[in-house]
């Protein structure tokens, strides 16, 4: 086989902007460099001299550089080489004034090609903004039903509405435009159908999620915390929020942006939760209260009769007074600091 290269003229992220094919006039392939006309690689680069420099290729595959006199000389490996003679080019990369090249050789092992499942590629293209429509959907709907039963006037809920959807739209815009920033510069592309997607289709799995639990825990019976379980969820999906958006803009790998969307949310919410247990173990009014007030056709499992609810209200008092010892123990008031 006759060596043949390729010279590829890359760009911003390693995009190749231009690509030449070399074939051999002999044993031996080569090409020179330079703004010329008379070069075989003409780059309009002014830092670049009229004939720059010429790789070559032997018939064993390797390839060589060589600078042809020029006031700037070749980079190879981030060494700056003057005057050169057929230095090796291990990697394939050579700079040239301010141009990136990269060899290509018969040598080069490509990966084979990508399995066609014989769909039209508009589905495809189409996947992520159904996709995104269908999360945004779900979330819008979720956030209005959320405002709706919170809102205790009928007369403010079209307010209530309009305030959510503006906030929610500018906050998710605003979150989504910095992570495409962030794709911009790590790939240059933006990818903010991909951030969007993650935000729509987490907040729609949370807002089902959440819903699903307030029903089971009052139909059921359950008494489980709200807030405990609620930070568990939230937590869980700031992590997988965090992690799709760092797998999607960063060059990181995988299990360390993985790694880094689990710890963040982590440390955050149980730091949070330890700070709010302390402090209700610090406040003698703090009474626990996870009962929620259901229609009787919702509930599957009845609760404590009144008789067994009232019974426990007697030593309320006992642990208020218990609780309130505690707290001036570990912390005397003032006027007992000025008795001593």
């Amino acid at each position: 086989m006759e060596p043949v290269m390729v010279v590829e003229v890359l760009g911003g992220h390693d995009r190749v902007r231009a690509r030449h094919r070399v074939a051999a006039s002999g044993p031996e392939a080569h090409c020179t460099v330079g703004r010329s006309a008379v070069c075989d690689v003409v780059l309009d680069d002014p830092f670049v001299a009229a004939v720059h420099a010429r790789i070559g290729l032997d018939p064993e595959g390797h390839v060589t550089v060589s600078d042809l006199g020029s006031v700037n000389g070749i980079e190879i490996g981030g060494r700056r080489l003057h005057g050169v003679e057929g230095a090796p080019l291990a990697d394939g990369v050579v700079r040239v004034g301010r141009t990136r090249l990269r060899v290509r050789t018969a040598r080069e092992v490509v990966a084979p090609e990508r399995v066609d499942r014989g769909g039209p590629s508009w589905r495809t293209r189409a996947a992520g903004p159904r996709v995104l429509a269908a999360a945004f959907g779900v979330s819008v709907a979720g956030a209005a039903f959320e405002v709706w039963t919170n809102t205790a006037q009928p007369r403010e809920l079209s307010t209530a509405l309009v305030t959510m959807l503006l906030v929610t739209l500018a906050a998710a815009g605003v979150w989504i435009a910095l992570w495409a920033l962030a794709s911009r510069v790590a790939f240059g592309e933006s990818r903010w159908v991909r951030h969007a997607a993650i935000v729509f289709v987490v907040y729609a799995v949370l807002s089902v999620v959440e819903l699903a639990f307030e029903i089971a825990n009052g139909a059921l019976g359950l008494h489980l915390s709200s807030r405990v379980v609620g930070a568990v969820v939230v937590g869980v999906a700031a992590s997988v929020v965090l992690s799709g958006h760092l797998v999607t803009a960063s060059a990181m790998r995988a299990r360390v942006a993985v790694a880094i969307g689990v710890t963040i949310p982590a440390v955050v919410i149980v730091t949070l939760l330890w700070m709010e247990a302390r402090s209700q173990d610090r406040s003698p009014s703090y009474i626990a209260d996870h009962d929620r007030v259901l229609p009787p056709a919702l509930l599957v499992r009845r609760g404590l009769p009144l008789d067994g609810f009232t019974a426990g209200l007697a030593d309320l008092r006992a642990r208020a007074d218990a609780r309130r010892a505690f707290v001036e123990r570990e912390d005397p008031s003032p006027a007992e600091d000025d008795a001593e």
